[in-house]
């Protein structure tokens, strides 16, 4: 009877240890199954969206699932604007706003979160996640859409600030936060919605401190040469972004630094000189580039020599400074294909900032690239309807073709009866641009809001494809703008 019962209380062990594991197993779902790829659905909201007669402080939405707020300070928008920011906060299913500001009578508000609601397992957001309430009867609901570039290349740019003042003095862009905001999407897109008739001025700001405010001419600034007149929906308010003064020019004309206090050096300092050279050779067509270790105080030219072929010709060439930092020079001469060159820089030919001078002599050599090294472009211009529309009305201007690599202007020119061509191009990838050169200087030049009288920036159209260039290549493309 005991064995009947030791096996009795045994088959009761098992069958809970069978019960407990099983339970533990049903805990952990089975792998392997698909992704979760939805956004987070809203049950619902308390108060209701569009809400009219609106005057709560706090908000509350309900979710499927477990949520998360992602950057939600930067990616939220309030329009019309608020001196201070909401609070939001996440818990479980829910997404709390809290608004500490009274709000303005008989006046619709947008609260657009962007992407920041996210599901907690698979961060999958909501795009364009937004709730609308009034404090009056009705909902405001006129549109404004356009797309905004960067005057200078063409392109779009995202995350941008779009503004729109009620107060239409020049000065409101500086001294103010705007009336409705919004952003630009990775297509240079950007949509007012729920907007009250009335005329605006309207701007896009591109900045890091994030006020809302042009205080900085080396913010990126684009503004529209017309008052917004909003009645009914408009379309294709388009702009261009610019900074007033020319960052690059500002930053190579800065002042050198000091240098260093000579008891501080760990050992006496030396003058160095050496060639910028593409593999040991030498551009065709372009200039030697001659870098020093330090500012120069006095360069002799005179004694430099520069000898070309097996029979050590001398040659003359110029050269002078490359740019204000008094380091860098160019030596500009008129290179033979394939041919062999020696540059002498004899000892104490130059002297820096500090009186240092090169303390002893040094030979460079090098060769000339060949014609084979390099493509040539044979390219046609064809201008669109659409082009048409924006070009200037004064027809003085003429078109710059700019062949783009690594963001720098490799080569360029003036297309002439819709055909420029070019040779000795080095073989790579280019990004095409095509110049609006209205004052016929070369070279783009960018705008002016402050300042009489204001200007847009000369024009930019991107080609959507690029170039590739190969040695010894002859490309004829046609681009259409």
């Amino acid at each position: 009877m005991n064995q009947n019962f030791r096996g009795w209380i045994g088959s009761l062990i098992v069958l809970a240890l069978c019960s407990f594991f099983t339970q533990c197993a049903n805990i952990v779902p089975p792998g392997g199954g698909s992704r979760d790829t939805l956004a987070p659905r809203l049950i619902y909201v308390d108060p209701a969206d569009s809400t009219l007669n609106f005057n709560s402080q706090r908000v509350v939405f309900h979710f499927n699932e477990f949520v998360e707020l992602d950057n939600v300070i930067e990616k939220m928008i309030v329009s019309p604007t608020l001196k201070r920011t909401p609070t939001v906060t996440a818990k479980l299913r829910t997404i709390t706003l809290l608004v500490k500001d009274s709000l303005q009578p008989n006046t619709t508000y947008t609260f657009n979160f962007g992407d920041a609601v996210k599901d907690v397992n698979e961060r999958n957001p909501i795009e364009d996640f937004q709730y609308v309430v009034s404090t009056g009867k009705y909902l405001d609901s006129l549109q404004i859409t356009g797309k905004l570039i960067v005057a200078e290349t063409g392109r779009v740019d995202s995350n941008v600030a779009v503004m729109l003042y009620s107060n239409l003095e020049d000065s409101a862009v500086s001294k103010e936060k705007p009336l409705y905001l919004a952003k630009t999407k990775g297509d240079g897109s950007y949509r007012f919605k729920n907007l009250k008739p009335g005329t605006y001025r309207i701007f896009a700001l591109k900045e890091e401190d994030r006020d809302f405010q042009y205080t900085n001419k080396k913010e990126m600034i684009a503004f529209s040469d017309e008052l917004i007149e909003l009645k009914e929906n408009m379309a294709n308010v388009n702009m261009a972004l610019f900074s007033e003064i020319d960052t690059v020019k500002a930053e190579e004309e800065a002042p050198p630094a000091e240098p260093a206090p000579a008891a501080k050096l760990p050992k006496k300092p030396k003058l160095l000189a050496a060639a910028e050279l593409n593999g040991g050779k030498q551009e065709l067509g372009d200039s030697l580039s001659l870098v020093f270790s330090a500012p120069l105080k006095s360069l002799d030219t005179a004694r430099i020599l520069l000898l070309e072929d097996t029979t050590h010709k001398q040659v003359a060439f110029t050269l002078h400074a490359a740019d204000t930092t008094s380091k860098k020079f160019k030596m500009a001469y008129n290179w033979k294909p394939g041919k062999p060159y020696q540059l002498i820089l004899p000892q104490g030919f130059a002297t820096d900032t500090m009186g240092i001078t090169t303390l002893k002599a040094d030979t460079i050599a090098f060769e000339a690239k060949s014609i084979d090294d390099y493509g040539i472009i044979k390219l046609s211009l064809s201008i669109g309807d659409s082009a048409h529309l924006v070009l200037p009305a004064d027809t003085g201007y003429e078109f710059v073709i700019q062949l783009v690599s690594n963001k720098e202007i490799k080569y360029q020119g003036v297309i002439n009866n819709g055909k420029w061509e070019r040779g000795l191009i080095q073989p790579g990838e280019y990004e095409i641009r095509v110049l609006v050169d209205e004052n016929r200087n070369g070279i783009w030049d960018t705008g002016v809001y402050y300042g009489k009288p204001k200007k847009q920036p000369e024009k930019v159209f991107p080609y959507k494809e690029n170039l590739t260039v190969k040695k010894n290549w002859t490309l004829s493309p046609t681009v259409k703008l």
